[in-house]
């Protein structure tokens, strides 16, 4: 298989249709656009999320926030190598802690192993968080907004990974503007506008596979069309410039730090955040049917399958 974010073929043939449901704990059923799983303990609705791969704490952070609430702590599995050194195991946890600082979170537990199955270090972490806002699907005829940009977390990956080649080309302002402030990675904080405004909508954070992918898992767990217009999409200059450097498509690129939200009236929404120092554009709206279509100048052209990210061809 490709790296990268199993496909949603393979999740429902070969993950989804062997999961049983058990127990007497009302749990939400895993599906297609849905990162985190409503868990009613007693009538405190908890949300559970798991991460991998780069920024594992953000993701699952993102993950609950766009689920309707707010991550409490995480836990996290580290399995390393046998030829990995102990410094190395404290660069990982340190770099966890880290997230968690930013996020205002500590660890609550984990388990640390030396596995003969692995030829590098892999971490994973779950994220809890308490529920704070009834999630909703996208209906037809609501307008979907985006905040900040796309490409945010993927070009600041790459522009790292690839920093010699970079600089050849750009200044460091050039760069600096393209990665923008790390904290930009997280959505917590226009969720938590979304929530107060108390809006009967959707959010769904972008991340892995890009805005294309998003919009994909959005559409595919409210089972509705979309409408979008390609060049509502926000994307810096300074983003475009890299991609184009190294042959990037940017709306399929990792793209953490956006969140998609869906409302009646959009503008308003665009009007909140841009108080609240957060920019946000209307890039489409929710259709009836199964339509998914993205308006270009030059032509139009149908939202298919999410593909492999464009941020594994920087990854070892």
């Amino acid at each position: 298989m490709k790296k990268g974010k199993v496909s949603d073929t393979i999740l429902g043939r070969s993950v989804y249709k062997l999961l049983g449901k058990r127990g007497t704990t009302k749990v939400s059923r895993p599906a297609y656009g849905q990162d985190a799983a409503h868990i009613d303990c007693n009538g405190e609705n908890v949300l559970v999320s798991a991460a991998s791969g780069l920024w594992p704490v953000y993701r699952a952070a993102n993950n609950i926030s766009a689920a309707g609430g707010r991550i409490v702590t995480v836990t996290d599995t580290v399995l390393i190598d046998e030829k990995s050194r102990e410094i190395r195991l404290k660069e990982i946890i340190s770099e966890l802690d880290r997230q968690c600082m930013n996020v205002n979170i500590p660890v609550a537990s984990g388990h640390t192993t030396v596995s003969p199955d692995v030829v590098k270090p892999v971490v994973s972490v779950t994220g809890i968080g308490l529920n704070r806002h009834t999630a909703c699907k996208a209906k037809p005829g609501q307008d979907i907004v985006m905040t900040k940009c796309i490409g945010i977390s993927g070009i600041r990956y790459i522009a790292d990974k690839k920093k010699d080649e970079v600089l050849k080309v750009f200044s460091e302002d050039i760069v600096s503007k393209a990665v923008g402030n790390e904290l930009d990675m997280l959505v917590y904080p226009e969720a938590d506008i979304f929530m107060q405004q108390e809006i009967a909508g959707a959010m769904h954070d972008v991340s892995e596979g890009g805005i294309f992918a998003a919009l994909w898992d959005m559409a595919e767990y409210s089972g509705v069309g979309l409408d979008i217009d390609f060049r509502a999409i926000p994307v810096r200059q300074e983003i475009i410039e890299i991609c184009e450097l190294f042959n990037i498509n940017p709306y399929i690129l990792d793209s953490m730090g956006c969140l998609l939200m869906t409302c009646e009236n959009g503008c308003d929404i665009v009007n909140i955040m841009q108080a609240n120092g957060i920019s946000a554009a209307v890039i489409g709206k929710v259709t009836a049917g199964n339509d998914r279509i993205i308006h270009n100048v030059e032509e139009d052209r149908y939202l298919g399958l999410p593909e492999q990210d464009e941020i594994y061809r920087f990854i070892d």
